[in-house]
């Protein structure tokens, strides 16, 4: 959940992960990942490269820069929703067709679940699949600064019935 703390990047989480583990449907590699709400893609990393050990070696001795922060959500898709931006990282893929300035429905195809910029990408492939989902609002991920049991009670205002 935001503001967990994140021991390898000296700072704290900015959004939810989403693991096969420990939701209601199964999240494996290739699993669709699908936009949250109508929108603007801002932001689509269709030309991402993974992290090399020595790129991982540099992110993690100075792991809050705003560099290192972006190379460990790795690949990224983010939507404009008219002020709320959602942004999907991790990503294994980026579904075909989109691109920064693609106008998406809710619910369309939008990437693929995978392990980009997580450090173990780079040194226990095939073992970190799920997906980073952030919800950003006036600048700043939603439940920044906030009490768990705030946080807690935005999402659940977001995602319940």
């Amino acid at each position: 959940m935001p503001n967990a703390p994140r021991p390898y990047r000296n700072g704290t989480h900015q959004g939810v992960d989403l693991y096969g583990s420990d939701n209601c449907t199964q999240i494996t590699a290739g699993t669709a990942v699908v936009a949250a709400r109508a929108g603007t893609v801002i932001r689509a990393d269709t030309d991402y490269r993974d992290l090399t050990p020595l790129e991982l070696q540099k992110y993690e001795a100075a792991p809050t820069t705003d560099e290192a922060l972006d190379a460990f959500r790795g690949r990224q898709v983010w939507i404009d929703h008219g002020g709320v931006i959602t942004r999907y990282a991790h990503l294994g893929g980026i579904a075909a067709g989109i691109s920064k300035g693609t106008t998406v429905s809710q619910g369309q195809l939008v990437g693929y679940v995978g392990e980009s910029g997580t450090p173990e990408s780079v040194t226990n492939p095939g073992n970190e699949y799920h997906l980073h989902f952030e919800v950003w609002v006036n600048g700043s991920y939603l439940g920044a600064g906030l009490a768990a049991t705030e946080v807690r009670a935005l999402y659940q205002g977001l995602f319940g019935p």
